[in-house]
């Protein structure tokens, strides 16, 4: 076993270090250049409130969308939760999880992301206002996790992805990765995490709407078209490493204050710094709030390095996201049931502030 555990974390490191090594962070070059971003999408109203920054501490059944290392940190044996999402541009996103406990073999999980943008109606050169046809992109995520206790103080997690989008006749398939681990100190509540998320091979569009009936050049007078198949670039997944560090520091019995932050380097866009608070009176009424910025760097590939520039921006054009606050509130529905009810606000430039509802209980 300890062979196995030693294998585990050497191959983690690797990938980290590799992934590293590759990626061109907080670089605007690569911005808007990833494909799948619904992937990035956040559920979860107490992980949003908190602005992605718990992924040291976070636990249970909402760890596995932030860092599957934190559903072996659960305390019940079967964790269920349910988020619905009121995301940008009315677009609407569900998300459902479930977790187990399997014994000394750790936890399974299981989790499934849809995005509902609602009818559209299409459009044509001939036809820009539309030509009458509706349709309804669809878009889900489905997700298989590991996560164990290596030992009393290292969680380790791992995530398995299936990635599906669908539009009109097109549709790309794909899978990813998410890799994480939760370290707890020998300080009294301090508690590290990093996590490597969504790393898989590129994907791509293809659909029978591509085929295209032409008459090839050269050919002879008379000659019937040949159908010829578009072929689209492919895309890569919006990968990240992250690395954050919380400390919780309690009153008494009854009050609790947990400080974190984490650093997120982007493999698509600029690097992010996320800090947060969460408060909590009896395990049973938390207050949330959580900040980021994004750190902008010069970079001498651009054409106007005005456009770019050192520094941080907390939120604008180049960074949309602002401050989140959120509550929660536990309570056992049984002796052996807690239910916890969630909410989450972000605030966003250019759109309305989304908002997320989450409902999560535990046996």
């Amino acid at each position: 076993m300890k062979a196995w555990k030693i294998l585990v974390f050497s191959t983690l490191l690797l990938v980290l270090f590799v992934f590293n090594s590759n990626v061109q962070a907080g670089s605007g070059l690569r911005k808007g250049t990833a494909g799948a971003t619904e992937l990035l999408i956040p559920v979860g109203a107490r992980g949003t409130a908190l602005g992605g920054a718990f992924i040291s501490g976070i636990s249970g059944v909402e760890a596995l969308y932030y860092n599957p290392a934190g559903v072996a940190a659960s305390d019940a044996s079967y964790e269920v939760m349910f988020s619905h999402l009121n995301w940008i541009a009315d677009i609407n996103v569900e998300y459902a999880a479930v977790v187990s406990r399997m014994g000394e073999f750790g936890y399974l999980g299981a989790s499934l992301k849809t995005v509902g943008f609602g009818d559209i109606e299409q459009t044509t050169v001939a036809n820009p206002d539309g030509n009458g046809t509706i349709f309804s992109p669809n878009y889900l995520t489905m997700g298989v996790t590991y996560s164990r206790a290596m030992t009393d103080r290292i969680l380790f997690g791992v995530t398995g992805k299936l990635i599906s989008e669908k539009i009109l006749r097109e549709s790309a398939m794909g899978i990813g990765f998410d890799f994480g681990l939760q370290y707890v100190t020998g300080i009294t509540g301090l508690k590290v995490g990093i996590t490597l998320l969504n790393l898989g091979p590129n994907m791509n569009f293809d659909g029978q709407d591509l085929e295209h009936a032409v008459l090839l050049p050269g050919t002879e007078e008379g000659a019937e078209e040949e159908a010829i198949r578009t072929t689209l670039a492919t895309f890569e997944l919006p990968s990240s490493l992250q690395m954050g560090i919380s400390y919780d520091y309690p009153f008494n019995e009854q009050h609790m204050l947990t400080a974190m932050g984490n650093f997120q380097n982007n493999g698509y866009t600029y690097d992010q710094y996320n800090l947060a608070v969460e408060y909590s009176y009896d395990d049973m009424l938390f207050l949330r709030g959580a900040t980021s910025a994004a750190y902008r760097e010069d970079h001498p590939l651009a054409e106007d390095n005005s456009d770019y520039g050192d520094g941080f921006v907390v939120s604008d054009q180049e960074h949309i996201w602002g401050s989140s606050f959120g509550i929660g509130l536990k309570f056992n529905l049984t002796p052996t049931m807690p239910v916890s009810f969630d909410y989450a606000y972000r605030m966003a430039e250019f759109f309305d502030a989304p908002q997320w509802f989450t409902i999560t209980a535990g046996f």
